[in-house]
């Protein structure tokens, strides 16, 4: 594919008029991207995938109880559990049931309904302050709004107790919807810290100088084929070579182009390995925590709360160096930022049609996503509810998680280089490699694998 050299025709002399240079990122700067990463990942990490769900759970169940009478609480009976690395078939103690909104529902379907609306609401405001993000300098201000309450809200999960174990759901929705909103912010900054990190610059200052000669070298000699022939007319300017054909400048589009796609690809690719760490790191300590203090519901509430403490702290890293790099402003005359974002929403869904690639783009990523969230989010309930694992081995899974998370963001650019694969090849090998878990999920529902014991997630060892 040949390079997109359409850039080199704007006018690259910013000292004539044009908009002011935007600062090249610094080292702090981009230091302070990645501590947010490892700051709010963390949050991800132990509490959104790990602690909440399982957390949600057993204040419902501790408030609850069993079907079909639901007059013995679930906290007196006897919770069997199965080791992790120990073969044990799935239990059957009967269904937990909590009186929630009017009605009695599944001590489990409570965590997931939270989730649920969680999602519902996040969306809404992901959708209502997207502007804000990409236009005019509030980047900056609505990513630490966010931060800061969405840390709060989960450092205030040690206040719940059973009896007000709606609270935590209302806790999991503040901080789910400030999570979401707070990475579409730093997710904005990306783009701009890969379009002004120092090695592209170089290059495009290099392209900048390379033009200006070229300009220098077609005008001089215009003006001595002018004076040369001053009886003939001049000759016209389309008629001498462009500069855009000068092969050093289709050398330097390239090299900036490949460059481009390059430190992308890796601040990307660092940023999710740096907070999946920071993931694991804090899961290894609330391992220790929630086995110290027998592993009551106190201790993973403990947990999450320390999690809040960390996305807290180490915002203030992004707060201190992350430069606010505004937006262009919002177009005139558009009734202000939600407006706006609304009305863009609108007019992208009539379009749809005309916009075929973005609108299955779109499609797929809602498939994707969802189905990708709904394996997270109900992965640690299936194995706390039916296969019935301790809480110290529910960490150890999740545990397991993250770190093969960081192995395959360090190692699949490289491999996509090494075998020359597309970007979208390798999100098709990646999606067809995700999807073998639901399929091997669905396996358990054959009558071999029942009679087995095993297989289909059958068996705690599976996990």
């Amino acid at each position: 594919m040949e390079p997109d050299t359409s850039f080199l025709d704007q006018n690259s002399d910013e000292s004539a008029g044009g908009p002011e240079p935007e600062p090249v990122v610094t080292p702090k700067e981009l230091l302070a991207w990645y501590s947010y990463a490892f700051a709010s990942e963390v949050f991800a990490v132990v509490s959104l995938t790990t602690f909440i769900p399982i957390t949600l759970e057993q204040l419902a169940r501790d408030n609850g109880f069993l079907l079909p009478d639901k007059t013995i609480p679930c906290s007196q009976t006897n919770n069997v559990t199965a080791p992790l690395f120990a073969p044990s078939p799935l239990f059957d103690e009967g269904r937990c049931v909590v009186y929630f909104l009017g009605h009695w529902i599944d001590t489990a379907s409570f965590s997931l309904y939270v989730f649920s609306f969680s999602v519902i609401i996040q969306a809404l405001t992901v959708i209502s302050m997207g502007p804000g993000a990409d236009h005019g300098s509030y980047r900056k201000i609505l990513l630490l709004t966010f931060a800061l309450l969405g840390s709060i809200s989960t450092l205030l999960f040690t206040v719940v107790t059973p009896d007000i174990f709606w609270l935590g759901g209302i806790l999991a929705v503040i901080g789910n919807v400030s999570f979401g909103a707070s990475i579409v912010c730093i997710n904005g900054y990306l783009p701009l810290l890969v379009r002004n990190h120092w090695e592209v610059r170089r290059i495009v200052q290099e392209i900048r100088e390379r033009r200006s000669v070229a300009a220098d070298d077609i005008n001089r000699r215009s003006i001595l084929t002018s004076s040369a022939s001053p009886t003939t007319e001049r000759t016209p300017l389309l008629l001498t070579p462009a500069p855009n054909t000068d092969p050093t400048l289709l050398i330097l589009a390239h090299n900036l182009h490949v460059t481009t796609d390059r430190v992308a690809t890796s601040v990307s690719a660092n940023g999710m390995a740096i907070g999946y760490l920071g993931g694991i790191l804090l899961l290894m300590v609330c391992l220790g925590i929630v086995s110290f203090m027998g592993e009551t519901t106190f201790s993973l509430q403990v947990g999450i709360s320390l999690s809040g403490a960390w996305w807290l702290l180490l915002s203030a890293v992004a707060a201190r160096w992350l430069l606010p790099r505004p937006g262009p402003p919002l177009p005139a005359d558009e009734g202000g930022y939600v407006t706006y974002a609304w009305k863009k929403l609108g007019k992208t869904v009539i379009k749809a049609r005309e916009l075929k690639n973005t609108f299955w783009f779109l499609v797929a990523w809602v498939m994707l996503s969802d189905g990708y969230t709904t394996i997270t989010s109900t992965a640690l309930l299936f194995a706390k509810t039916a296969l019935h694992i301790p809480k110290t081995d529910l960490i150890l899974i999740a545990l397991i998680t993250p770190t093969f998370a960081i192995i395959g963001a360090l190692i699949f650019p490289g491999l996509q280089r090494s075998f020359g694969l597309t970007t979208k090849g390798t999100i098709v090998l990646l999606l067809c490699l995700m999807l073998f878990i639901p399929a091997y999920g669905c396996a358990g529902f054959l009558p071999l694998f029942k009679d087995l014991g095993w297989g289909g997630l059958t068996d705690p060892r599976e996990l």
